[in-house]
């Protein structure tokens, strides 16, 4: 499930109309609007995350000592009306607490994807239980063993169905991570320092200050999180991201080293690592200018890294000027969605990539392209997947580069 995020005049973007699958990728130039767009869709999430549920239209049916609670598509229609109405009506408030101050954009609205194509039954009875159930019938498990009164138990519910539309898992959380992460993990401690709230920072980069603030690692993972853990340490950071005494360290063999005497690539890679090694479980992973200071050839496994978290559950949104980056996500995604089994296991091998870098064939991909006129405004636009021929996504402003420096070449060389 995901949900669409339209903005009309927002600072120098004319329109957008972004939608959150679970890989998300905005590629596009400088100072075009990436990052502004990411921060707000953060405080967008927030806002529906925390939003305070009514049960209003959703159907409740009562047999003996059960109690049935339906939510459809007219319930998240009432949402999505209530939702917009706030931020039509407040929207300088919700601008203030997302960015610190009032940033320019003349319409935000949301709209929930495919309410129409599932709906939510909750049954309560001592203890509440809620599942998704499909068009064609199928059902999920959504959440369980809630307790409370019931009233209580059925707002509890509201809350678990509206937080799957959005796509953010019962029990985790979203985090920003910012462009100068690698500076911000070194003085974060200071920030702190006679603090009053926010102090004009926007909300995605407190709560990445307030991440790191309050860092606990867990002891604990599940297979597939190890598999992770364990791909990033060996074909990224060549070591480990380790917390020690409140401090975090880079370990290379037995040899300890304080993250800001590491290299440039171990500290931008070290919040990455931080998250998968968390105690707080995030479900929904910005990543701003991924790429920062990793060699083009990292380039491709941290790409392969990202389509592993996504594929553990998670949703992320990533920003990128680098095409080496842009390809190898374009690669991946072509041969995850091949469906010719035995081309792709010849593929696999040929290029020595695991069935674990695919990404799964149900995940939601989308790409958008921010693009400067002559004027100087923007323009976002959503890339079309092109299974055949198979180029993928075609990135415009890539392949000019491209094109431009084969013809520098060909001019050199006469």
């Amino acid at each position: 499930m995901s949900i669409r995020v339209d903005v009309r005049k927002f600072t120098k973007i004319e329109k957008a109309s972004i939608k959150t699958g679970d890989f998300s990728l905005f590629v596009g130039d400088n100072n075009s609007g990436k990052t502004l767009m990411m921060e707000l869709m953060y405080g967008i999430v927030n806002t529906i995350s925390n939003w305070n549920v009514k049960i209003g239209c959703a159907k409740i049916t009562e047999m003996e000592d059960i109690t049935y609670i339906r939510f459809s598509s007219e319930w998240f229609a009432e949402m999505e009306s209530s939702i917009n109405n706030y931020l039509r009506d407040n929207k300088r408030g919700f601008l203030l607490e997302c960015f610190s101050m009032e940033i320019p954009v003349e319409e935000i609205t949301i709209h929930f994807e495919a309410a129409e194509e599932v709906f939510y039954v909750g049954t309560i009875a001592e203890m509440a239980y809620l599942e998704k159930e499909y068009a064609d019938g199928n059902r999920e498990n959504i959440a369980g063993n809630v307790a409370g009164t019931v009233d209580e138990m059925k707002l509890q519910l509201a809350k678990y169905a509206l937080l799957d539309m959005l796509g953010l898992p019962v029990g985790k959380r979203q985090l920003f991570l910012p462009a100068a992460r690698a500076g911000l993990q070194m003085l974060y401690r200071n920030f702190f320092v006679n603090m009053q709230g926010k102090s004009g920072m926007a909300l995605p980069i407190y709560d990445y200050l307030k991440f790191l603030q309050t860092y606990s690692p867990r002891t604990q993972f599940g297979e597939n999180e190890e598999d992770l853990i364990e791909f990033v340490d060996r074909e990224l950071l060549g070591g480990k991201i380790e917390y020690r005494n409140d401090v975090f360290m880079y370990r290379e063999s037995n040899c300890y080293v304080p993250l800001n005497m590491a290299s440039s690539m171990i500290h931008e890679l070290s919040s990455f690592s931080s998250v998968l090694q968390s105690e707080g479980s995030y479900g929904y992973l910005y990543y701003d200018e991924v790429e920062n200071s990793i060699h083009p050839i990292k380039q491709g496994s941290i790409a392969k890294a990202l389509m592993r978290f996504c594929n553990l559950g998670n949703k992320i949104i990533i920003s990128t000027h680098s095409d080496t980056l842009a390809g190898r996500i374009n690669n991946l995604i072509l041969v995850s969605r091949m469906k010719n089994v035995i081309r792709k296991n010849e593929i696999l091998e040929k290029l020595d990539w695991s069935i674990l870098d695919m990404l799964q064939p149900e995940k939601a991909v989308y790409i958008y392209e921010f693009k400067k006129n002559e004027k100087g405004s923007v323009v976002v636009e959503e890339l079309e997947f092109f299974d055949y021929p198979k180029i993928g996504y075609d990135f415009g402003r890539f392949n000019e580069n491209i094109d431009m420096l084969y013809d520098e070449s060909s001019c050199i060389m006469g």
